[in-house]
C-alpha cells in the first residue's frame, strides 16, 4: 500500500517532504528537531482542543510526532550537494574562494538541497572550541589585574580601523561574517580571563554560546561612540563595528530570503535587532561618558556574565557571581590606585545603566521572537540552536 506524503502526519497541513522518517511540514520537522529527547513528552496536555482541530500544545505535539513514527536517528545529514561528495572534515582550505566568504558557516537544507534554510555552524563552533582549548595567544602580564589583561586584548581605541567600509546591503554572507567575527573574538577575549580558563571545557562552551551576541552588541555601541568622536560617521543613523564595517540603519537593505518566506516589509517588525534601532539613543550616552579601555572591558564582562548567570541559574550563576566580584574588586583598585578617586559610584552607576539598557532591549524582544516562532515566520534552522538564543531567530 502506498503511503501518502501529501499531508503532514502531525498537523495535517501540506507536507514538504520526509522528515525524520515521516511525511511532515517544515514547521513540525523543526519542532521535532528542537524538542526530540526533551522532557516535554512527559508533561500533561495544555489545551483541551488537542487532536480535535489539529491544534496541538507542545507536549501533545511531541507525543504525536513519536506516535506517527518520527525518529531523531533518521535525521539525514549532509544531503546538500557539497557535503554529499566531500566529508565535513576534508573540506579544502580553498573552500572560501568558491563561496566568496570564510568557511565557518554553511547555508544548506539537508531535507531539500535546492534551498538554503539549514544553517550549519559546526565548523565555527569547532574553531571556537579550539580557541578556548589553546588559551591566550600572548603571554599575560603576571603583575596586572584581570581587567588589564582583558583590555590588553580588546582595546577598541587602537583596534578599530580608521578607514572603515560602508555596507548598503546586508546579505546572509554579511550576517555570517558578523557571527564569525563576534563568536571567535569573544572566545579569544574569554581566554584572557584567568578564572575562566580554570573552568571545565563544556562549561566554557556553554558560557561562550550564551554571551557572544551580547558581547557583540556592547562592542557595536563602543565602536559607534568612538567613530562619532572621531567624526567618522556622517549621520546619527550609522553604526560601526570593530571588524571595520559601517552600516546606515536607515538606508540599509536587508536580504531576508535566507531566513524567511516573507518579504522584508512583512517581517521587519521582528528583526529590529539587526538594525539596533533600540540602542541608538545609548550611543550619545556612551560618547559623553567616554569610558576607558578598563571601564569598557568591565562593562563587557559585567553584562556578559550577569546575562549568562541569569539565563542558566544554578552552578553557572554562582560562577558568574564570583567572576563579577573578582572584576568589581579589580575595578575598585583601578579607580583608587590609577585614577586616584575613591568616589566613583556615580560614574559607575551611569556606565552600568548602559548595560541594563542593553539587557532590557533583549528582554523586550523575546515576545516578538515567541510570536515569530509561533507563526513560523523564520524558516531557518541551526545546527546549534542554543548558540542563537535571544538573537531574534
Amino acid at each position: 500500500m502506498l503511503i501518502s506524503i501529501e499531508f503532514c502526519k502531525i498537523c495535517d497541513r501540506k507536507s514538504q517532504g520526509i522528515h525524520f522518517g515521516v511525511p511532515s511540514c517544515r514547521a513540525c520537522a523543526a519542532f521535532f528537531r528542537r524538542r526530540a529527547g526533551s522532557d516535554l513528552v512527559e508533561k500533561s496536555c495544555m489545551n483541551k482542543k488537542c487532536g480535535k482541530e489539529f491544534f496541538l500544545c507542545k507536549p501533545c505535539r511531541l507525543v504525536r510526532c513519536y506516535a506517527v513514527g518520527m525518529d531523531e536517528k533518521k535525521f539525514q545529514f549532509d544531503r546538500d550537494a557539497l557535503a554529499s561528495t566531500v566529508l565535513l572534515n576534508t573540506i579544502p582550505k580553498s573552500f572560501d574562494k568558491f563561496v566568496g566568504r570564510p568557511q565557518f558557516v554553511h547555508f544548506c537544507d539537508p531535507s531539500a538541497p535546492s534551498t538554503s534554510k539549514f544553517i550549519d555552524v559546526r565548523l565555527l563552533v569547532e574553531k571556537g572550541e579550539n580557541i578556548l582549548k589553546s588559551g591566550p595567544s600572548w603571554t599575560p602580564h603576571m603583575n596586572k589585574g584581570p581587567l588589564f589583561k582583558l583590555a590588553n586584548f580588546h582595546n577598541v581605541f587602537t583596534k578599530m580601523p580608521v578607514n572603515m567600509a560602508t555596507n548598503n546591503v546586508f546579505s546572509r554572507g554579511d550576517c555570517s561574517d558578523c557571527w564569525e567575527y563576534y563568536f571567535l573574538t569573544t572566545a579569544t577575549w574569554l581566554t584572557n580571563f584567568d578564572e575562566f580558563q580554570k573552568l571545565e571545557h563544556p562549561v566554557k562552551m556553554k558560557i561562550l554560546f550564551a554571551i557572544w551576541h551580547m558581547w557583540g552588541r556592547m562592542d557595536k555601541l563602543a565602536c559607534t561612540a568612538l567613530a562619532r568622536r572621531r567624526q567618522q560617521l556622517s549621520a546619527k543613523s550609522e553604526i560601526a563595528q570593530s571588524n571595520g564595517l559601517f552600516l546606515d540603519v536607515d538606508t540599509l537593505a536587508l536580504d531576508v530570503s535566507w531566513i524567511s518566506e516573507f518579504k522584508l516589509e512583512e517581517v521587519e517588525f521582528f528583526i529590529d535587532g539587526f538594525r539596533n534601532w533600540d540602542l541608538m539613543e545609548l550611543v550619545q550616552v556612551f560618547v559623553e561618558l567616554d569610558p576607558t579601555p578598563i571601564e569598557l572591558n568591565y562593562m563587557l564582562a559585567q553584562m556578559s556574565f550577569y546575562y549568562a548567570g541569569n539565563r542558566f541559574q544554578g552552578e553557572i550563576l554562582e560562577i558568574m557571581d564570583r567572576f563579577q566580584q573578582i572584576l568589581s574588586d579589580d575595578l575598585h583598585k583601578y579607580y583608587v590606585n590609577e585614577r586616584h578617586t575613591s568616589n566613583y559610584s556615580g560614574r559607575l552607576s551611569r556606565l552600568l545603566k548602559i548595560n541594563n539598557a542593553v539587557q532590557s532591549s533583549v528582554r523586550k524582544r523575546r515576545p516578538k521572537t515567541d510570536i515569530a516562532k509561533t507563526l513560523n515566520i523564520f524558516t531557518a534552522e541551526f545546527s546549534h540552536p542554543e548558540m542563537f538564543f535571544d538573537t531574534g531567530f
